[in-house]
């Protein structure tokens, strides 16, 4: 089972409420950034950030500081007659991260609190915070348990997953939760039981970006529930072929003919084609039940490539098939998805990472714009340790959204350097 990251999405009629609001801020500077992540993706992740594990404190907290230049702060398109209002800006940073590996009951935390203050642009300042945790915990040989928790409130689109629009600034909380338990009930068979539980939950329309056309983002807000098994069989020592069934639910809050049940049958693979490279596939049809737009069926596939070497890795994710529209009006969105992480260690002291994140949305029906509309996050950065507390970064990002009907694109650029300690 490939887990969402993506990590790909679940529902009951939970709300967000100031209470829980506010044990978010309170924690975002003991949090985390990512979607659900496994235990060594959290692992790659701290890596990235500059984090080692201390021998004796399982513990580790990293502060820094951030200065750079956004050149589209607010998303306005020019193409609408729209400048761009660019800033200076600077951001503070807390990690915090945890780890408790090699025992019964594993358990990796990794967390991110950060503000961002712009000093030419008033009123859009931002206090972000994520946190994600894992457990894996095995009761015997054959019966293990792992569980993964994401949370995260921000301001800024988010690219990487099915979340909400991409050219609009405007606060949500956003949550991932995974259960699974496997049992190896022969030498070569067994079988993966999951849950997974998403919640979107947006605070306000738009933040200011009405001329991005992005009027009502609390249609977004809404709750998702996905239930699976899979069947595994060892059909090498390199080699598992995998069935799975897929259900799941997902219900707006404002916006109920958009409530849809998939049903998906799913076939694929798992191959270790050397030990450092790995790939995941699952392919099959999904079918699709509108609460008032009838029944649907398409094609839906996922795939993961993995290559990790002593010093460079490689992740690659790609997706297609239904995902929760994100355009006003749209009831049926079909999604190509891809992204791409890499890691290299240039030398002993400087590394650099890459990240591409792409996605093309099909949107169909509803009274929206139909048609497509493409995104792409693009992020570039170099660190250097000067010893093994403190570090130096640079950073560049660059985002674009394509124009959908009556709403506009834009192009975005943003710029920073800092300086991270380790305590």
């Amino acid at each position: 089972m490939i887990s969402p990251c993506r990590i790909h999405r679940a529902r009951n009629r939970n709300r967000v409420d100031s209470l829980p609001l506010a044990i978010l801020l309170a924690t975002c500077f003991l949090a985390s950034v990512g979607e659900v992540l496994s235990q060594e993706a959290l692992s790659s992740a701290s890596e990235a950030a500059g984090l080692g594990w201390l021998p004796a404190v399982p513990v580790q907290i990293t502060a820094g500081l951030d200065m750079g230049y956004d050149d589209n702060v607010t998303l306005s398109s020019p193409g609408q007659g729209q400048g761009s209002q660019g800033s200076v800006f600077a951001r503070e940073n807390v990690v915090l991260t945890y780890a408790r590996p090699g025992e019964r009951t594993q358990i990796a935390l990794i967390g991110v609190g950060r503000f961002s203050q712009y000093f030419d642009v008033s009123g859009q300042n931002e206090t972000t915070g994520n946190v994600t945790l894992s457990l894996t915990h095995n009761f015997s040989s054959r019966l293990s348990f792992y569980a993964s928790f994401y949370g995260t409130y921000q301001n800024e689109p988010n690219f990487q997953s099915n979340v909400g629009p991409q050219n609009v600034r405007s606060p949500f909380f956003d949550t991932v939760d995974l259960f699974a338990l496997t049992y190896h009930w022969l030498l070569r068979f067994s079988t993966v039981t999951s849950y997974t539980f998403e919640r979107v939950q947006y605070f306000s329309s738009s933040n200011g970006n009405s001329q991005n056309g992005v009027q009502n983002t609390l249609a977004q807000n809404r709750v998702q529930n996905t239930f699976s098994e899979e069947l595994q069989f060892s059909l090498t020592s390199r080699t598992v072929l995998v069935g799975e069934y897929r259900f799941e639910a997902v219900d707006y809050d404002t916006a109920p003919t958009n409530n849809s049940t998939t049903n998906f049958i799913l076939a694929g693979v798992n191959h270790n084609l050397t030990e450092h490279l790995m790939v995941h596939v699952r392919g099959g049809e999904s079918f699709r039940s509108l609460e008032n737009d009838g029944n649907m069926a398409s094609p839906y596939f996922e795939g993961t490539l993995g290559y990790v070497r002593s010093n460079h890795s490689l992740n690659w994710t790609a997706s297609y098939g239904y995902e929760s529209p994100t355009a006003t009006g749209v009831t049926t969105t079909k999604t190509w998805r891809t992204g791409l992480d890499l890691r290299y260690d240039l030398t002993s002291r400087l590394s650099s990472t890459t990240g591409v994140y792409y996605h093309l949305d099909e949107n169909q029906g509803g009274t929206g714009s139909t048609g497509t509309q493409n995104s792409l996050q693009l992020t570039l950065g170099l660190r250097y340790t000067i010893n093994r507390r403190l570090a130096l970064h640079i950073d560049y990002e660059h985002d674009s959204t394509s124009s959908l009907g009556s709403t506009p694109g834009y192009s975005r650029n943003r710029y920073s350097a800092g300086l991270s300690y380790t305590y």
